[in-house]
């Protein structure tokens, strides 16, 4: 089982997606419409967070919720992209960048989701393999 939520493939593919908006939010054409640039930060922001708050939740169906919010901000900003693209902000190719991008932690997370309302753990933040007594295996062998 992963200790970390850093180890896992869609946190890369997370950090990959968030850091490319924030290179496009670094430029002077974001400068010009300070709202739009904040609300995409903002929910740009939100994905790992929410991703690394519902990692540490004690059950799969918590997780499930912080995930679904991870979802909806990375959601959220493809939404403000287009806007963006529209006004002029980005270019098409950039839009359509972060589309491919977005739409694959989109799909990952989806998946994510799915996998943990199969599972539905109820114990997920404190199972842990036990520790072997080396004594009780002296006295059984």
């Amino acid at each position: 089982m992963t200790r970390k939520l850093e180890e896992l493939p869609i946190h890369r593919k997370a950090v990959e997606f968030c850091s490319a908006v924030t290179a496009l939010l670094d430029r002077p054409a974001f400068g010009r419409n300070r709202k739009l640039h904040d609300q995409i930060d903002s929910a740009n922001d939100s994905i790992l967070s929410n991703m690394s708050e519902g990692f540490e939740q004690p059950t799969d169906r918590a997780v499930e919720k912080y995930l679904f919010d991870a979802k909806g901000s990375a959601a959220e900003v493809l939404a403000r992209l287009e806007t963006a693209q529209r006004k002029g902000c980005m270019t098409s190719e950039e839009l359509a960048r972060c589309k491919a991008m977005g739409g694959e932690l989109l799909g990952m997370l989806g998946g994510w989701i799915k996998y943990l309302a199969r599972c539905d753990w109820k114990d997920r933040g404190r199972h842990r393999p036990q520790a072997r007594d080396p004594i009780q295996d002296k006295d059984s062998g």
